[in-house]
C-alpha cells in the first residue's frame, strides 16, 4: 500500500478520534455548564425574590410608621425615608432620597450621631431641632433620636416627634401643682379656723365662734365647687354623659344668666346688658350651654373694673348657626396668656394692680368647662382681648347642634 494512502488513513483516523473525543467532552461540558447556569439562575432568582420581599417589607414599614425613619449611606446621603419625615423635620413634601443628611436635617448633631452609627455605635437620646432655613419658623420640635448601624456600612436614623408629649407632660405637672395649691389653701384656712374656734369657745366668745364657722363654711363650699367642676369637666372630656338635646331660646337663656349675675355686678356699680331679640331657637343641651354661658359671664364680671358693664350679644348666623358673645370692658388679658386661657386651673393675675377679682375667686376650671361644653355641641369658642381695654369670648354653635 502506498505510503501516502497509509498517511491519509492515519490522519483520518486521528481526526475521527479527535472529533469523537471533542464531541463527547463538549456535550458533557455543555450539559454541565447548562446545569450550573440553571442552578445559578435559580439562586439568583431566589436572591432577587428575597431582595424584593425585603424591599417590600421595608417600604411597608416606612409607609406605616408615624416616625421619621431614614436610611443613610456611608457617604451621609439619604438612601430611603419614611413619608412623615418631611412633617417631623418641618420640610413639607420633599424628596429626601439622594439628599445629603445635613441638607435634610439642618442639624450638625444629627449628622454627628449618624457618623458614629456608621462607625458601629448605637446612640439614643432627645434633642430639640429647628428648621434653620432662612425665612422659616424657628419653633423647636422635641424629638427622640435613635441612630444605629444598618449592617451594610450605613446607618438607620429614627426620629419620633415628642413635642405634644412634652406639652402634655408640662400640663400634667402644672395640673398637679395647681390642684395641690388649690386644695392646700382652703384646707389650711379651715385648719387654722378650727383651731381658733376652740379658743373662742373656751372664752365664751359666741360671735367669734359664729364668725369663724361662717368662714369655714365658705371654704368648704369652695372645695365642693371645685370637686363639682372637676367632675363636670372630666365627664365632658370623656363624653360619658350624653347630651340631652332639645329646642330652646338662646336669648331667654342669656337673660336668665344675666339676671343671676346682675346682683354680683351691681355690688361694684356695674351691670349686665343682653343684646338680641328673641326668640332665637337652637337645639342643644340647655343645662350644659347655660353652664358654659354662666362661666363666661362670671369670668367677665370677675375681671371687670369698678362700675364696668358686661354685654351678652346674641346673633343668628347666615348659615343657620348661632353665636353668643360675652363682652367686658375690664382689665383685659395679656397676649402671652391667651393661648393657655382654656387650660385647667389656669388663672390670670389682675394687670391693673387690683387686689383679687371683683366677683370673688374661682377654681380656674370655668373656662375649660365652657370650652368642652361647646365642643361637645360641635361648636367653637374663641377669645380676643387687649390688656387694659377688655375681653370678648365668643361661642359659635352649628345649626344642627351636632356633637363633634
Amino acid at each position: 500500500m502506498p505510503d501516502f494512502v497509509i498517511g491519509l488513513a492515519t490522519v483520518l483516523i486521528s481526526a475521527g478520534i479527535t472529533y469523537l473525543i471533542v464531541r463527547r467532552f463538549t456535550a458533557q461540558d455543555v450539559a454541565t455548564e447548562a446545569d450550573r447556569a440553571a442552578r445559578e439562575s435559580s439562586r439568583a432568582d431566589v436572591a432577587w425574590d428575597r431582595a424584593d420581599r425585603r424591599s417590600e417589607r421595608l417600604n411597608a414599614l416606612l409607609e406605616a410608621t408615624d416616625d421619621a425613619i431614614l436610611r443613610v449611606g456611608s457617604d451621609l446621603v439619604i438612601r430611603a425615608a419614611s413619608p412623615l419625615t418631611g412633617e417631623i423635620l418641618a420640610r413639607g413634601d420633599v424628596q429626601f432620597r439622594g439628599m445629603p443628611l445635613i441638607e435634610a436635617t439642618v442639624d450638625f448633631r444629627l449628622e454627628e450621631l449618624t457618623r458614629k452609627a456608621i462607625a458601629g455605635e448605637v446612640h439614643r437620646g432627645e434633642i430639640d431641632i429647628r428648621d434653620g432655613r432662612l425665612g422659616h419658623s424657628d419653633e423647636a420640635r422635641h424629638v427622640s433620636v435613635v441612630a444605629a448601624p444598618d449592617g451594610d456600612g450605613g446607618a438607620w436614623l429614627v426620629l419620633r416627634d415628642l413635642t405634644e408629649v412634652r406639652r402634655l407632660r408640662q400640663i400634667r405637672t402644672e395640673f398637679v401643682d395647681n390642684l395641690s395649691h388649690e386644695l392646700r389653701t382652703p384646707l389650711s384656712t379651715i385648719r387654722l379656723l378650727a383651731e381658733t374656734i376652740g379658743g373662742a369657745a373656751a372664752k365664751g366668745d359666741v360671735s367669734g365662734v359664729a364668725s369663724r364657722s361662717a368662714k369655714i363654711e365658705v371654704e368648704v363650699l369652695h372645695l365642693v365647687q371645685m370637686a363639682d367642676e372637676m367632675l363636670d369637666l372630666a365627664t365632658l372630656e370623656a363624653g360619658e354623659i350624653p347630651l340631652r338635646k332639645a329646642e330652646f331660646d338662646l336669648v331667654a337663656l342669656a337673660q336668665e344668666v344675666a339676671q343671676r349675675f346682675t346682683p354680683v355686678a351691681a355690688q361694684h356699680g356695674g351691670g349686665i346688658d343682653v343684646i338680641g331679640t328673641g326668640p332665637l331657637l337652637i337645639t342643644g343641651d340647655r343645662d350644659r350651654l347655660r353652664q358654659a354661658v354662666a362661666n363666661l359671664v362670671h369670668n367677665a364680671v370677675k375681671y371687670s373694673r369698678e362700675g364696668g358693664r358686661v354685654e351678652l350679644q346674641i346673633d343668628r348666623l347666615s348659615d343657620g348657626g348661632s353665636q353668643i358673645a360675652v363682652i367686658d370692658h375690664g382689665i383685659g388679658i395679656d397676649r402671652a396668656h391667651l393661648s393657655r386661657i382654656f387650660e385647667r386651673f389656669f388663672t390670670v393675675e389682675r394687670v391693673d394692680g387690683g387686689a383679687g377679682a371683683v366677683g370673688g375667686g374661682g377654681t380656674g376650671l370655668g373656662l375649660a368647662i365652657a370650652r368642652h361644653a361647646v365642643l361637645r355641641h360641635g361648636g367653637e369658642i374663641t377669645v380676643t382681648s387687649t390688656a387694659g381695654v377688655g375681653t370678648t369670648f365668643t361661642m359659635t354653635l352649628p345649626a344642627n347642634g351636632a356633637a363633634s
